[in-house]
């Protein structure tokens, strides 16, 4: 993908696929266009013409991945990246940006239409926001990116709030779309949101098109975000980026080592390493994937290839899989098991809402809920969505409880009532859960109060999101 930032053209080094060209302006935050404010009119032709795309796509019209997206080996890797944040940034206090190991020739697109030269820089942010701060080589008007960071500038009144990255299949389902709703009008701080496949032989559902299709879905739900007044609850400088994610799973390495597998890039992989070199190390990322677990699963593929170690930077979340096993009774899990093995082995603190019995028990009764939501255009196409993918009279909302469970955790909430320490086992073993006698990394999350979750959800949409202080 090609950016033109201010009077600099920067080319991604992130080798996807049927991306297109996207020109983005420095005040933009490297936002997507159609999300600016006063398009409104211009947003309905945006959206039609996304959905003649996804028609297009559906007929074949474009290619799946392409296998030589995948990594590099490590004599192509960057010789340098952004070096991780030690501690929070604040509007009117300076920031450091340094190199991995310095390097001649370096610019710096810092997010808020400023540049800069040089191995290490200091910045200071004017206004609180989130901001994507791009380190490259120069040639002419054009910026080679090598590395990213996405920073959140606080004030002393939020640096507490936890943030989190959304990972979505955003148009497979409809839960998807309460959850990235939710999240929305939450006060959480929600830094981006990545879309990602829903399993690319699923041809009852996009086929080789859903990446695309879920990238849409999601600006979608933004568009009817903004025309249902979520600018009066997340001020523009807040609104999160929107990242395309991965097309493919993993593929499983033929020595059976989940160390040995190689991570397919994309923006998404990228911005979870983005979002967690910007994270303060006291306050880590919250990555909250509700399909399969690619986006994650490479991110964490790419750091161990860099050197980067995401332990204190970042936390997972899983919506999926079933009662015994990462692939049975789990839309999510069969997409793409390996990816959850990987990030099950990889020591990353990482929960697991299991999709079936636990996110099921978190349903919507559409013969007493639907007057529930918000009277607005989001509310109205919540309904309607609900409404045409299921006749029966409870649906299960799933990934809502994702959003709840960081809500409550923030809170010391007793949402989650029955959580059992766990590993993840490979393929040879069935992807089955084991029950760990020792502390582990792995927590799954097998009882929940629903209702409490549903309550805090409806509350949130209706512009009443639960207040998130300081933890005690």
């Amino acid at each position: 993908m090609n950016f033109l930032v201010g009077n600099i053209k920067l080319i991604e080094r992130i080798p996807t696929s049927n991306l297109g060209e996207l020109t983005i302006c420095t005040d933009d935050f490297m936002r997507n266009p159609m999300l600016k404010p006063g398009h409104l009119a211009g947003r309905t032709t945006t959206i039609l013409l996304a959905f003649c795309f996804i028609l297009c796509l559906l007929l074949g019209c474009t290619g799946s991945q392409d296998k030589s997206s995948k990594s590099p080996g490590h004599d192509k890797l960057p010789t340098s990246t952004i070096v991780p944040l030690d501690g929070p940034v604040l509007a009117g206090k300076p920031v450091t940006f340094k190199l991995s190991a310095d390097l001649d020739g370096i610019h710096w697109v810092l997010g808020d239409g400023s540049m800069a030269e040089g191995s290490s820089v200091t910045h200071t942010y004017k206004e609180p926001g989130i901001y994507r701060v791009v380190m490259g080589s120069k040639l002419g008007e054009t910026l080679n990116e090598l590395s990213s960071a996405i920073v959140r500038v606080h004030t002393q009144e939020t640096v507490h709030l936890p943030q989190v990255l959304l990972d979505t299949d955003a148009r497979n389902e409809i839960d998807d779309q309460h959850y990235i709703a939710y999240g929305l009008f939450s006060n959480l701080d929600v830094l981006g949101i990545n879309s990602v496949h829903h399993g690319p032989f699923r041809h009852d559902r996009g086929g080789q098109a859903q990446e695309e299709m879920n990238y849409g879905e999601i600006i979608q739900v933004l568009a009817l975000s903004r025309q249902s007044d979520l600018l009066k609850y997340r001020p523009e400088n807040l609104m999160p980026l929107v990242f395309h994610g991965s097309k493919v799973p993993l593929e499983v390495p033929g020595s059976g080592n989940w160390e040995d597998t190689q991570p397919v890039k994309s923006e998404a992989s990228e911005a979870i390493l983005a979002a967690a070199r910007g994270a303060s190390p006291d306050n880590p990322v919250w990555v909250l994937p509700v399909g399969p677990c690619t986006n994650i699963a490479n991110a964490i593929l790419q750091a161990r290839e860099e050197g980067f170690d995401l332990t204190s930077r970042i936390k997972i979340v899983w919506l999926g899989g079933g009662p015994e096993q990462v692939n049975v009774r789990s839309f999510n899990g069969t997409n793409d098991p390996w990816s959850v093995y990987v990030t099950g082995q990889s020591g990353m603190e990482f929960w697991i809402l299991l999709e079936n019995p636990t996110g099921a028990s978190l349903a919507l009764d559409k013969r007493t809920d639907l007057g529930l939501y918000p009277d607005n255009k989001l509310g109205d196409y919540l309904v309607a969505i609900s409404n045409i993918w299921s006749k029966s009279p409870t649906k299960a909302l799933y990934d809502v409880a994702v959003i709840s469970m960081v809500i409550g955790n923030h809170l010391g909430e007793p949402w989650l009532t029955l959580v059992k320490p766990s590993v993840v086992l490979g393929p040879d073993q069935e992807y089955s859960w084991q029950k760990a006698e020792q502390p582990t990394n792995v927590h799954i999350i097998r009882e929940i109060d629903a209702e409490a979750m549903k309550a805090d959800f409806f509350n949130t949409l209706n512009g009443k999101p639960t207040a998130l202080p300081p933890s005690r």
